[in-house]
């Protein structure tokens, strides 16, 4: 071979090997249909916001975007099926606070987050209130500590699902309070405050989304808020801290996670696209109406949020004690 054509192949393939000398594997993409996982029942707040984001970015890349409901199991379900799909980008997880707490509390975990995914972006984050049905006689936290206490470990408290959010901050709480509160499991926010509404269980940590329209109604009363604040929709509600529970907030959070070996710059654009859809004024008046602080991340940011969730929730399942048997 000559000396010239050979110097040519040895620099051709130079640039290909290079970072830059790739085609990016965002390019081109999507090419076909691509799926958000969500580990909950239609109509709750992950799937609200999902279906909200899915929207815009669908009409911005001009391209399907399915909206794919894979309750139970702790999240894992839907978790493990975002696992067991290639690693291309066309799988995406909506993930929220039972992602990281429910392998903690299972016998054997499923997965390991930091091993087996990687963070897209973080949506949103939602204050719980601690609320009852109307049946409940009590409209102050002293009552309803009073009243679960004539149950004889009767009382019970509906959360979104074993390893959820407000799941791991009633086992918390009701320890701070030193009651004893029957725990019992949904799949997802919706069946979970359709039971409660109907008085088959009496109490939650709600997301201010899911709870609204219900305490205006007159359907559940609010009791308490798990925030460092009070909230401005509603004043007269005092805080936790407030009442003596020093230290205690329990809040939803809402993200997207993808299996690790993603393409990178797949992530980024999906990141991309998450912050650009957060920040519309049609979403912000869709989600931002329901209390949810809107807040829109890169994947490192997602990474390090997701790192420190996992810290606080290694030490609330200490405390609590809540395990999936």
């Amino acid at each position: 071979m000559r000396p010239f054509r050979l110097f040519v192949l040895v620099c051709a393939f130079v640039l290909l090997a290079a970072p830059g000398g790739r085609p990016a594997a965002a390019e081109g993409y999507p090419a076909r249909p691509v799926k958000i996982l969500v580990p909950f029942a239609p109509g709750g707040g992950t799937d609200l916001i999902s279906r909200a984001l899915a929207d815009i970015i669908a009409t911005d890349w001009k391209a399907a975007v399915v909206i794919e409901n894979r309750p139970g199991g702790g999240t894992t379900i839907a978790s493990m099926a975002a696992l067991g799909a290639a690693p291309d980008g066309y799988t995406m997880l909506a993930a929220s606070n039972s992602f990281l707490v429910s392998p903690m509390i299972m016998p054997t975990a499923p997965y390991q987050w930091d091993r087996d995914f990687t963070g897209v972006s973080l949506f949103a984050v939602s204050p719980h209130i601690l609320v009852v049905n109307p049946s409940v006689p009590a409209r102050t936290l002293p009552e309803f500590i009073a009243w679960t206490r004539t149950q004889n470990g009767k009382a019970s408290f509906a959360s979104f699902g074993s390893g959820s959010s407000n799941h791991l901050g009633f086992e918390v709480l009701k320890r701070k309070l030193g009651i004893e509160i029957t725990h019992v499991p949904y799949k997802g926010s919706a069946p979970a405050m359709n039971d409660l509404v109907a008085g088959h269980v009496n109490a939650t940590l709600g997301d201010l989304q899911n709870v609204s329209e219900q305490l205006k109604g007159g359907t559940l009363r609010a009791i308490a808020v798990a925030n460092e604040t009070r909230l401005p929709s509603m004043p007269d509600v005092p805080t936790l801290n407030e009442l003596g529970i020093t230290g205690f907030t329990s809040k939803s959070w809402f993200g997207a996670s993808a299996r690790k070996d993603t393409p990178p710059d797949i992530v980024k654009k999906w990141s991309d696209a998450f912050t650009s859809a957060l920040k519309m004024p049609v979403v912000q008046q869709r989600l931002g109406g329901l209390g949810l602080e809107l807040v829109g991340s890169t994947p490192a940011q997602m990474q390090v949020f997701l790192a420190e969730e996992d810290a606080k929730a290694a030490a609330a399942v200490k405390l609590s004690g809540a395990k999936i048997e």
